[in-house]
Protein backbone atom coordinates (compact mmCIF):
# COMPACT_ATOMS: atom_id res chain seq x y z
CA UNK A 1 0.00 0.00 0.00
CA UNK A 2 3.00 2.66 0.79
CA UNK A 3 4.64 1.79 -2.15
CA UNK A 4 1.49 1.79 -4.22
CA UNK A 5 0.51 5.70 -2.21
CA UNK A 6 4.01 6.68 -3.34
CA UNK A 7 3.70 6.04 -6.93
CA UNK A 8 0.48 7.62 -7.21
CA UNK A 9 1.04 10.93 -5.68
CA UNK A 10 3.78 12.14 -7.71
CA UNK A 11 1.25 13.91 -9.80
CA UNK A 12 -0.74 15.51 -6.94
CA UNK A 13 -1.01 19.08 -7.18
CA UNK A 14 -0.29 20.51 -3.87
CA UNK A 15 -2.08 23.86 -4.76
CA UNK A 16 -5.26 22.69 -5.96
CA UNK A 17 -5.62 20.45 -2.83
CA UNK A 18 -4.89 23.68 -0.63
CA UNK A 19 -7.21 25.80 -2.67
CA UNK A 20 -9.80 23.04 -1.94
CA UNK A 21 -8.83 22.80 1.44
CA UNK A 22 -9.45 26.74 2.35
CA UNK A 23 -12.83 27.21 0.13
CA UNK A 24 -14.49 23.70 1.65
CA UNK A 25 -13.37 25.26 5.22
CA UNK A 26 -14.74 28.92 4.30
CA UNK A 27 -17.53 27.31 3.30
CA UNK A 28 -18.66 24.58 5.71
CA UNK A 29 -17.42 27.40 8.50
CA UNK A 30 -20.17 29.70 6.76
CA UNK A 31 -22.99 26.97 7.15
CA UNK A 32 -22.51 25.71 10.67
CA UNK A 33 -22.07 29.56 11.96
CA UNK A 34 -25.09 30.84 10.07
CA UNK A 35 -27.22 27.64 11.86
CA UNK A 36 -25.60 28.10 15.12
CA UNK A 37 -25.53 31.59 15.16
CA UNK A 38 -29.71 30.96 14.34
CA UNK A 39 -30.02 28.28 16.84
CA UNK A 40 -28.57 31.22 20.11
CA UNK A 41 -30.65 33.93 19.13
CA UNK A 42 -33.68 32.19 18.38
CA UNK A 43 -34.89 31.57 21.51
CA UNK A 44 -34.46 34.98 22.57
CA UNK A 45 -36.77 35.85 19.87
CA UNK A 46 -39.45 33.11 20.68
CA UNK A 47 -38.41 31.95 24.27
CA UNK A 48 -40.60 31.69 27.21
CA UNK A 49 -37.66 34.03 28.58
CA UNK A 50 -37.63 35.86 25.44
CA UNK A 51 -36.29 40.04 24.72
CA UNK A 52 -40.24 40.26 23.89
CA UNK A 53 -41.78 39.09 26.98
CA UNK A 54 -45.17 41.09 26.50
CA UNK A 55 -47.63 39.55 24.13
CA UNK A 56 -50.49 41.44 24.40
CA UNK A 57 -52.16 43.95 22.16
CA UNK A 58 -54.23 46.59 22.02
CA UNK A 59 -55.69 46.83 18.10
CA UNK A 60 -57.70 50.05 17.06
CA UNK A 61 -59.24 50.36 13.35
CA UNK A 62 -57.46 53.51 11.62
CA UNK A 63 -59.52 57.03 12.34
CA UNK A 64 -60.06 58.51 8.77
CA UNK A 65 -61.09 62.28 8.32
CA UNK A 66 -64.84 61.19 7.19
CA UNK A 67 -65.17 59.38 10.43
CA UNK A 68 -63.77 61.47 12.91
CA UNK A 69 -65.73 64.29 11.55
CA UNK A 70 -69.08 61.99 12.19
CA UNK A 71 -70.50 59.99 15.57
CA UNK A 72 -70.60 56.90 13.53
CA UNK A 73 -69.56 53.84 15.36
CA UNK A 74 -66.85 52.10 13.31
CA UNK A 75 -65.98 49.75 16.36
CA UNK A 76 -65.50 45.80 15.88
CA UNK A 77 -68.29 43.87 14.75
CA UNK A 78 -69.04 40.45 16.33
CA UNK A 79 -67.72 38.86 13.11
CA UNK A 80 -64.52 41.11 13.04
CA UNK A 81 -63.90 39.59 16.95
CA UNK A 82 -64.85 36.10 15.61
CA UNK A 83 -62.49 36.63 13.14
CA UNK A 84 -59.57 37.35 15.22
CA UNK A 85 -60.18 34.63 17.23
CA UNK A 86 -59.97 32.11 14.93
CA UNK A 87 -56.48 33.33 13.87
CA UNK A 88 -53.48 30.84 14.67
CA UNK A 89 -51.26 32.93 16.50
CA UNK A 90 -54.34 34.75 18.45
CA UNK A 91 -55.10 33.25 22.17
CA UNK A 92 -57.54 35.59 23.28
CA UNK A 93 -59.50 38.30 22.80
CA UNK A 94 -60.84 40.91 25.41
CA UNK A 95 -63.41 43.82 24.67
CA UNK A 96 -62.29 47.51 26.21
CA UNK A 97 -65.67 48.46 27.79
CA UNK A 98 -65.97 52.30 28.24
CA UNK A 99 -67.86 54.19 30.62
CA UNK A 100 -71.07 56.17 29.52
CA UNK A 101 -71.65 58.14 31.40
CA UNK A 102 -69.63 61.15 32.52
CA UNK A 103 -67.11 61.04 35.36
CA UNK A 104 -65.76 63.83 37.29
CA UNK A 105 -62.86 63.01 39.37
CA UNK A 106 -61.15 65.50 42.24
CA UNK A 107 -59.16 65.71 44.99
CA UNK A 108 -60.01 67.81 48.56
CA UNK A 109 -57.08 68.06 50.66
CA UNK A 110 -57.40 71.88 53.03
CA UNK A 111 -54.55 70.27 55.24
CA UNK A 112 -52.23 69.73 52.41
CA UNK A 113 -53.46 73.00 50.61
CA UNK A 114 -54.06 71.24 47.27
CA UNK A 115 -57.81 71.11 45.74
CA UNK A 116 -58.25 69.78 42.17
CA UNK A 117 -61.13 68.39 40.02
CA UNK A 118 -61.20 67.36 36.81
CA UNK A 119 -63.45 65.27 33.76
CA UNK A 120 -61.73 61.86 33.11
CA UNK A 121 -63.16 58.68 31.73
CA UNK A 122 -63.09 55.07 32.57
CA UNK A 123 -62.31 51.77 30.79
CA UNK A 124 -62.43 48.07 31.61
CA UNK A 125 -61.25 44.91 30.10
CA UNK A 126 -61.68 41.32 31.43
CA UNK A 127 -59.35 40.51 34.36
CA UNK A 128 -57.49 38.01 32.81
CA UNK A 129 -55.99 40.59 30.82
CA UNK A 130 -54.65 42.63 33.44
CA UNK A 131 -51.05 42.57 34.47
CA UNK A 132 -51.18 43.48 38.07
CA UNK A 133 -53.15 41.62 40.98
CA UNK A 134 -54.57 43.41 44.06
CA UNK A 135 -56.87 41.82 46.39
CA UNK A 136 -58.70 45.27 46.58
CA UNK A 137 -59.48 44.75 42.77
CA UNK A 138 -63.40 44.45 43.06
CA UNK A 139 -66.83 45.70 43.64
CA UNK A 140 -69.67 45.36 44.86
CA UNK A 141 -73.10 47.68 44.32
CA UNK A 142 -73.16 48.18 48.08
CA UNK A 143 -69.87 49.43 48.27
CA UNK A 144 -69.21 52.86 47.66
CA UNK A 145 -65.24 52.64 46.51
CA UNK A 146 -64.46 51.78 43.00
CA UNK A 147 -60.80 50.41 42.84
CA UNK A 148 -58.58 52.02 39.78
CA UNK A 149 -55.32 50.78 37.86
CA UNK A 150 -53.19 53.67 36.31
CA UNK A 151 -51.00 53.21 33.44
CA UNK A 152 -47.28 53.32 34.79
CA UNK A 153 -46.14 55.95 32.05
CA UNK A 154 -49.33 58.16 33.95
CA UNK A 155 -47.31 58.50 36.91
CA UNK A 156 -43.69 58.80 35.34
CA UNK A 157 -45.39 61.66 33.43
CA UNK A 158 -46.48 63.30 36.28
CA UNK A 159 -43.07 62.56 38.47
CA UNK A 160 -40.64 63.41 35.40
CA UNK A 161 -43.25 66.03 33.71
CA UNK A 162 -44.75 68.00 35.52
CA UNK A 163 -43.24 68.09 39.55
CA UNK A 164 -39.80 68.76 37.30
CA UNK A 165 -41.14 71.87 35.70
CA UNK A 166 -43.44 72.83 38.49
CA UNK A 167 -41.27 72.24 41.40
CA UNK A 168 -44.12 70.27 42.69
CA UNK A 169 -43.58 66.93 45.33
CA UNK A 170 -43.06 63.58 43.45
CA UNK A 171 -45.35 60.61 44.18
CA UNK A 172 -44.33 57.17 44.99
CA UNK A 173 -46.74 54.22 44.17
CA UNK A 174 -47.09 53.33 47.55
CA UNK A 175 -48.12 57.13 48.23
CA UNK A 176 -50.56 57.24 45.40
CA UNK A 177 -52.00 54.10 46.90
CA UNK A 178 -53.21 56.12 50.08
CA UNK A 179 -54.94 58.98 48.55
CA UNK A 180 -58.56 58.60 48.51
CA UNK A 181 -60.21 60.46 45.26
CA UNK A 182 -64.12 61.57 45.04
CA UNK A 183 -65.60 60.34 42.41
CA UNK A 184 -68.79 61.94 40.97
CA UNK A 185 -71.04 60.11 38.07
CA UNK A 186 -73.16 62.05 36.35
CA UNK A 187 -76.21 59.88 34.44
CA UNK A 188 -77.57 60.67 30.71
CA UNK A 189 -81.09 61.22 32.89
CA UNK A 190 -79.03 63.62 35.02
CA UNK A 191 -78.81 61.17 37.56
CA UNK A 192 -75.89 61.84 39.89
CA UNK A 193 -74.05 59.40 42.37
CA UNK A 194 -70.47 59.96 44.07
CA UNK A 195 -68.43 57.37 45.04
CA UNK A 196 -64.56 57.43 46.62
CA UNK A 197 -61.83 56.52 44.06
CA UNK A 198 -58.25 54.61 45.33
CA UNK A 199 -55.64 53.78 42.81
CA UNK A 200 -54.63 49.88 43.84
CA UNK A 201 -51.89 49.22 41.40
CA UNK A 202 -50.01 50.73 38.15
CA UNK A 203 -50.20 48.59 35.27
CA UNK A 204 -47.43 48.60 32.83
CA UNK A 205 -49.54 46.26 30.03
CA UNK A 206 -52.88 48.62 29.49
CA UNK A 207 -52.41 52.40 28.51
CA UNK A 208 -55.58 53.42 30.02
CA UNK A 209 -58.00 54.15 33.37
CA UNK A 210 -59.47 50.93 34.06
CA UNK A 211 -61.84 49.85 36.60
CA UNK A 212 -63.27 46.56 37.42
CA UNK A 213 -65.03 45.11 34.15
CA UNK A 214 -68.31 44.24 37.44
CA UNK A 215 -68.24 47.80 38.01
CA UNK A 216 -68.36 49.19 34.31
CA UNK A 217 -70.66 46.81 33.38
CA UNK A 218 -73.09 47.48 36.45
CA UNK A 219 -72.59 51.04 35.94
CA UNK A 220 -73.30 51.11 32.06
CA UNK A 221 -76.43 49.37 33.05
CA UNK A 222 -77.73 52.09 35.91
CA UNK A 223 -76.22 55.50 34.38
CA UNK A 224 -75.22 54.86 30.55
CA UNK A 225 -78.14 54.80 27.89
CA UNK A 226 -77.76 50.76 26.96
CA UNK A 227 -76.50 50.81 23.98
CA UNK A 228 -77.77 47.13 22.47
CA UNK A 229 -75.58 48.21 18.78
CA UNK A 230 -72.29 49.01 21.03
CA UNK A 231 -69.18 48.18 19.07
CA UNK A 232 -65.83 48.47 21.03
CA UNK A 233 -63.47 50.62 19.55
CA UNK A 234 -60.18 48.87 21.08
CA UNK A 235 -59.91 44.97 22.02
CA UNK A 236 -57.23 44.20 24.09
CA UNK A 237 -55.58 40.67 21.96
CA UNK A 238 -53.13 37.70 23.52
CA UNK A 239 -50.50 36.67 20.96
CA UNK A 240 -49.21 32.93 20.71
CA UNK A 241 -46.80 33.33 18.96
CA UNK A 242 -45.40 36.69 18.90
CA UNK A 243 -42.85 36.33 15.89
CA UNK A 244 -45.55 34.52 13.43
CA UNK A 245 -44.48 36.76 10.08
CA UNK A 246 -48.69 36.56 9.48
CA UNK A 247 -49.21 38.63 12.57
CA UNK A 248 -48.28 41.95 10.87
CA UNK A 249 -49.33 41.16 7.64
CA UNK A 250 -53.27 40.05 8.84
CA UNK A 251 -53.27 43.33 10.65
CA UNK A 252 -51.88 45.35 7.98
CA UNK A 253 -54.43 43.51 5.45
CA UNK A 254 -57.26 44.37 7.53
CA UNK A 255 -56.56 48.17 8.54
CA UNK A 256 -56.17 47.51 12.49
CA UNK A 257 -53.21 49.72 14.17
CA UNK A 258 -51.23 47.89 17.00
CA UNK A 259 -50.33 49.75 19.99
CA UNK A 260 -46.62 49.25 21.77
CA UNK A 261 -43.49 48.15 20.47
CA UNK A 262 -44.01 43.95 20.29
CA UNK A 263 -44.79 43.97 16.27
CA UNK A 264 -40.80 44.20 16.08
CA UNK A 265 -40.25 41.05 17.47
CA UNK A 266 -42.05 39.45 14.27
CA UNK A 267 -40.31 41.30 11.79
CA UNK A 268 -36.53 40.85 13.65
CA UNK A 269 -37.79 37.50 13.77
CA UNK A 270 -38.11 37.24 9.80
CA UNK A 271 -34.92 39.12 8.95
CA UNK A 272 -33.03 36.68 11.03
CA UNK A 273 -34.46 33.99 9.31
CA UNK A 274 -34.03 35.79 5.58
CA UNK A 275 -30.38 36.49 7.04
CA UNK A 276 -29.26 33.18 8.22
CA UNK A 277 -30.69 31.68 5.10
CA UNK A 278 -28.67 33.73 2.80
CA UNK A 279 -25.74 33.27 4.63
CA UNK A 280 -26.07 29.59 4.54
CA UNK A 281 -27.13 29.71 0.97
CA UNK A 282 -23.90 30.99 0.29
CA UNK A 283 -21.62 28.58 2.69
CA UNK A 284 -23.35 25.80 0.60
CA UNK A 285 -22.48 27.31 -2.54
CA UNK A 286 -19.09 27.42 -1.82
CA UNK A 287 -19.21 24.42 -0.64
CA UNK A 288 -20.13 22.74 -3.69
CA UNK A 289 -17.81 24.87 -5.91
CA UNK A 290 -14.85 23.74 -3.78
CA UNK A 291 -16.58 19.84 -3.86
CA UNK A 292 -16.13 20.37 -7.74
CA UNK A 293 -12.72 21.81 -7.22
CA UNK A 294 -11.52 18.73 -5.02
CA UNK A 295 -13.87 16.39 -7.80
CA UNK A 296 -11.46 17.94 -10.68
CA UNK A 297 -8.42 18.09 -8.62
CA UNK A 298 -9.04 13.83 -8.36
CA UNK A 299 -10.27 13.95 -11.90
CA UNK A 300 -6.96 15.36 -13.48
CA UNK A 301 -4.92 13.18 -11.56
CA UNK A 302 -6.30 9.89 -12.12
CA UNK A 303 -6.08 10.98 -15.71
CA UNK A 304 -2.83 11.37 -15.12
CA UNK A 305 -2.08 8.05 -13.39
CA UNK A 306 -4.19 6.08 -15.53
CA UNK A 307 -1.60 4.19 -17.06
CA UNK A 308 -0.35 3.36 -13.85
CA UNK A 309 -3.31 2.50 -12.72
CA UNK A 310 -4.23 0.29 -15.44
CA UNK A 311 -1.15 -1.53 -15.09
CA UNK A 312 -1.66 -1.99 -11.15
CA UNK A 313 -5.05 -3.27 -12.31
CA UNK A 314 -3.94 -5.98 -14.96
CA UNK A 315 -1.00 -6.86 -12.46
CA UNK A 316 -3.76 -8.33 -10.31
CA UNK A 317 -4.06 -5.32 -7.94
CA UNK A 318 -7.95 -4.56 -7.21
CA UNK A 319 -9.99 -1.74 -7.72
CA UNK A 320 -10.93 -1.29 -4.16
CA UNK A 321 -7.12 -1.15 -3.54
CA UNK A 322 -6.12 1.01 -6.23
CA UNK A 323 -8.59 3.72 -5.56
CA UNK A 324 -8.11 3.52 -1.49
CA UNK A 325 -5.25 6.34 -1.92
CA UNK A 326 -7.32 8.48 -3.66
CA UNK A 327 -10.25 7.65 -0.96
CA UNK A 328 -8.01 8.28 1.85
CA UNK A 329 -7.30 11.20 0.76
CA UNK A 330 -10.77 12.87 -0.16
CA UNK A 331 -11.98 11.71 3.09
CA UNK A 332 -8.91 12.76 5.02
CA UNK A 333 -9.27 16.22 3.90
CA UNK A 334 -13.05 16.51 4.42
CA UNK A 335 -12.56 15.30 7.90
CA UNK A 336 -9.83 17.71 9.05
CA UNK A 337 -12.09 20.64 7.87
CA UNK A 338 -15.02 19.48 9.46
CA UNK A 339 -12.47 19.49 12.93
CA UNK A 340 -11.39 22.82 11.83
CA UNK A 341 -14.56 24.12 11.08
CA UNK A 342 -15.93 23.42 14.64
CA UNK A 343 -13.15 24.94 15.85
CA UNK A 344 -14.00 28.32 14.62
CA UNK A 345 -17.86 27.26 15.31
CA UNK A 346 -17.04 27.59 18.78
CA UNK A 347 -14.70 30.33 18.66
CA UNK A 348 -17.10 32.33 16.36
CA UNK A 349 -19.60 31.37 18.91
CA UNK A 350 -18.00 32.98 22.04
CA UNK A 351 -17.06 35.80 20.60
CA UNK A 352 -20.55 36.77 19.57
CA UNK A 353 -22.13 35.05 22.78
CA UNK A 354 -20.08 37.68 24.40
CA UNK A 355 -21.13 40.24 23.39
CA UNK A 356 -25.04 39.50 23.48
CA UNK A 357 -24.11 38.80 27.42
CA UNK A 358 -23.24 42.34 27.36
CA UNK A 359 -26.68 43.80 26.86
CA UNK A 360 -29.51 41.08 27.79
CA UNK A 361 -29.08 38.43 30.79
CA UNK A 362 -28.49 34.79 28.97
CA UNK A 363 -28.81 31.18 30.45
CA UNK A 364 -26.19 28.48 30.51
CA UNK A 365 -25.18 27.71 26.80
CA UNK A 366 -26.04 24.11 25.36
CA UNK A 367 -23.80 22.06 23.72
CA UNK A 368 -24.24 22.69 19.61
CA UNK A 369 -25.75 19.16 18.72
CA UNK A 370 -27.20 20.77 15.73
CA UNK A 371 -24.54 22.17 14.30
CA UNK A 372 -22.22 18.90 14.66
CA UNK A 373 -24.78 16.84 13.25
CA UNK A 374 -25.27 19.14 10.21
CA UNK A 375 -21.22 19.29 9.98
CA UNK A 376 -21.12 15.58 10.37
CA UNK A 377 -23.92 15.17 7.58
CA UNK A 378 -22.24 17.41 5.30
CA UNK A 379 -19.15 15.49 5.82
CA UNK A 380 -20.70 12.51 4.99
CA UNK A 381 -22.57 13.39 1.60
CA UNK A 382 -19.47 15.08 0.45
CA UNK A 383 -17.63 11.65 1.30
CA UNK A 384 -19.98 9.67 0.00
CA UNK A 385 -19.61 11.65 -3.32
CA UNK A 386 -16.30 11.47 -3.77
CA UNK A 387 -16.00 7.74 -3.62
CA UNK A 388 -18.70 7.63 -5.90
CA UNK A 389 -16.76 9.41 -8.33
CA UNK A 390 -13.14 7.60 -7.64
CA UNK A 391 -14.94 4.17 -7.70
CA UNK A 392 -16.80 5.31 -11.14
CA UNK A 393 -13.41 6.95 -13.00
CA UNK A 394 -11.27 3.60 -11.84
CA UNK A 395 -12.56 0.39 -13.65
Amino acid sequence: MRLVWKLLKENISKPQLIGFFFANLIGMCIILLAIQFYSDMNPLLTGKDNLFKEDYFTITKKVGMLSGLTSRNTGFSPQEIEDLKEQDFIQDVGIYTPSQFNVFTGFNSQDAGVVFSTEMFFESVPDKFIDVRSDEWNFSPTDNTIPIILPKNYLDLYNFGFAEASSMPKISEGLAGMVNLDVTIYAKNGQRREFRGRIVAFTNRINTILVPESFMLWANQKFGNADISFKPARLIVEVGNIVDPTLVTYFKDKGYEISGENTNASRMSFFLKVIVSIVALVGVIICILSFFVLVLSIYLLLEKNMNKLRTLRLIGYTRSFVSRPYILLSVGLNAIILVFSVVVVFIGRSVYMDAVKNIYSVGELKFPVITLVTGILVFAILSVLNIFIIKTKIK
